[in-house]
């Protein structure tokens, strides 16, 4: 027993992000000071000599001070109990539950962490349950955009680094948000944490239903949903110790960005469910969010998803034209009259009033 509990909360433990320090794979931005209070949604699956999936989110919580000078103070972070499947070749399928807390410092251009993390593990098939473990947590994360009031980043990038080199393939992703609820000196306070968690599972949730096809009306409510949300966030893009690094007029780079963009590639990818007209609601909503046009965080990603709906709206038209579906080319030749796609618009005008 002393033997095999080891075995599975390591198995455990390389679900986590603060399994070793690691910088980020995206440009990365200083936390201003003041006192920050932010919020990250672990979720995923590795696979490799072992695999665990987490079946419920890891929530994770953190408050911490950054100084003048940059030194992180005050720094602390918590999780909820999340629950966990393992399998293990040698132990067979096997469960368990995790939660955590401990410590935040470093600087301003890296957050470091320690502390532990409290693991029950059940094997049922060897009679197992609830067995408690005691694991260290380290590691660190970075700030991916940051402006005076709000920074976003993803609290897995060091586990998946970790994870890959050990040679698992691996889908854990972290995304956090923080506010900064209070200015040097200020003391403030922080409300939005459940609607951010609210608004990741509904994206979440429509990732995993693309297909055969997703409700449009939906998706748009959910664009102006996070609209909102980050709009309620950014409350100032302009104060006296923004960021030097700090793009004005662009969208910052977002989980919700990450992974709308995902999401138009795979519908884009394979679109037979959808309309020419969804589509241009999908362009609209793409434009509305941040992830196309002058304010998209990525140009090469935007340019690249602008390219595709451009092929896939050039084949609508097509398809169309061949159905005698003029109620759809009509549609699209209003929408793409809004924006710079002449081409396309006067193909599906020309049909829509032949």
């Amino acid at each position: 027993m002393r033997r095999i509990t080891p075995i599975l909360a390591a198995a455990v433990l390389w679900l986590f992000a603060t399994v070793t320090p690691a910088l980020a794979d995206k440009p990365t931005a200083d936390i201003p000071p003041g006192t920050w209070h932010g919020t990250a949604y672990v979720t995923g699956a590795i696979a490799g000599q072992v695999s665990a999936t987490l079946v419920t989110p890891s929530i994770y919580t953190f408050e911490f001070q950054v100084q003048p000078d940059g030194t992180i103070i005050n720094g602390l972070w918590s999780t909820n109990t999340a629950n966990v499947n393992v399998n293990v070749p040698s132990l067979g399928a096997a469960s368990g539950t995790v939660s955590g807390g401990g410590n935040l410092g470093g600087n301003s251009a890296f957050v470091t962490a320690s502390g532990s993390y409290s693991i029950t593990v059940s094997i049922p098939g060897l009679g197992i349950g609830g067995y408690p473990v005691e694991s260290p947590a380290s590691g660190g994360f970075q700030a991916t955009t940051a402006n005076c009031t709000v920074i976003y980043g993803d609290l897995a990038t060091g586990a998946r680094k970790a994870q890959q080199a050990a040679g698992f393939s691996t889908s854990v992703m972290g995304p956090f948000t923080a506010t900064r609820i209070a200015a040097p000196g200020q003391q403030g306070v922080q409300s939005w944490n459940e609607n951010y968690v609210a608004l990741i599972d509904k994206m979440n949730g429509m990732l995993d239903n693309i297909y055969p096809k997703l409700n449009v009306k939906e998706v748009l409510q959910l664009v102006n949903e996070i609209e909102q949300f980050q709009a309620n966030l950014i409350k100032a893009q302009t104060c006296p110790d923004l960021p030097k690094n700090f793009k004005k007029d662009k969208q910052p780079y977002t989980y919700f960005v990450e992974k709308f963009t995902e999401m138009l590639n795979k519908i884009l990818d394979n679109p037979s469910g959808h309309s020419g007209s969804d589509i241009c609601d999908l362009l609209w909503a793409a434009h509305q969010l941040g992830v196309l046009g002058s304010a998209a965080p990525d140009e090469q990603a935007a340019q690249e998803l602008l390219t595709k709906f451009e092929q896939v709206l050039n084949n609508k038209i097509d398809e169309d034209i061949k159905a005698g579906n003029k109620s759809d080319a009509e549609v699209i030749c209003v929408n793409l009259k809004q924006g710079s796609f002449a081409d396309l618009a006067n193909q599906a005008c020309a049909f829509a009033t032949s």
